[in-house]
């Protein structure tokens, strides 16, 4: 597995998963099937607007190029019966991305102490014409008149994206399987990518990992996300809430030393 360093704790992985070109579209189907509900439309004495699970507020017009969101990855939520297949497949890419961040771990040393666990990754969909702008995923949005009701980005400290499918320069070379646009653009790295197949980039989830996906022009642009996290998220109460979504990355100084290790002795 190469890997390239832009800097500015942005690294892309090459080659961290096979994937079928054909599993993906199967897969991707079934995900669709379910159709999530991910936004609500509110109303205030403000006007009306959309809200996500993660409490994001979004201009009803802006809805129109969102990325569609598959948290429900292997039915847990829906009472759906996946495949084995499916269920290997995101332990697959959740598998990959950890051996990222565990070589990412030992070039930027220090990120390690700061990750204690990683939630349940999820799958971004970008069909023609869907897009997001500037962001940073440890942002919570704050209107200082009432405290927010979902605070797990402040915890997210690495930001991991798995292309499920290639990028391919124009609109008519489109395949099966593949799409035109939806770069990822770093704001401060400089880096402007088109995703590979299996291809991992790793990422500040702070304002120094600021970054868009620019519109998607033809064909459908897929990833399975995930955030590695640090401290301990609670209730109001002041217990611990890890809605059993967490995984606690007891290993990963230890494995992240390994591999500092074995790089010394070449």
């Amino acid at each position: 597995m190469k890997y390239k360093d832009h800097k500015h704790g942005v690294i892309v992985f090459d080659n961290a998963l096979n994937v079928d070109k054909s599993f993906i579209k199967e897969y991707i189907n079934w995900l669709r099937e379910n159709d999530e509900s991910v936004f609500q439309k509110v109303t205030t004495e403000e006007g009306s607007h959309a809200v996500n699970r993660s409490g994001f507020k979004f201009n009803l017009n802006s809805l129109e190029t969102a990325p569609d969101r598959f948290t429900d990855t292997v039915g847990s939520h829906s009472g759906r019966k996946p495949k084995q297949e499916y269920q290997d497949f995101i332990k697959a890419c959740a598998d990959a991305t950890y051996r990222c961040l565990v070589e990412y771990c030992s070039i930027y040393t220090e990120a390690a102490s700061t990750i204690w666990w990683r939630g349940h990754g999820h799958i971004a969909g970008y069909t023609e014409g869907k897009m997001i702008g500037p962001h940073c995923d440890n942002r919570v949005q704050f209107d200082f008149t009432e405290l927010p009701k979902v605070t797990m980005p402040f915890h997210n400290v690495i930001s991991a994206a798995l292309y499920l499918n290639d990028c391919v320069d124009d609109g008519s070379q489109v395949e099966d399987g593949s799409f035109s646009g939806g770069h990822i653009k770093f704001k401060y790295a400089g880096l402007d990518y088109a995703p590979k197949a299996g291809s991992v980039v790793l990422y500040p989830s702070n304002y120094i990992g600021t970054h868009e996906v620019t519109p998607v022009t033809a064909g459908e642009r897929y990833a399975f996300l995930q955030f590695f996290a640090y401290g301990v998220p609670t209730n109001p109460d002041g217990l611990v809430n890890d809605g059993g979504n967490l995984d606690w990355l007891k290993d990963l100084e230890s494995d992240s030393r390994k591999v500092i290790e074995a790089n010394r002795q070449g």
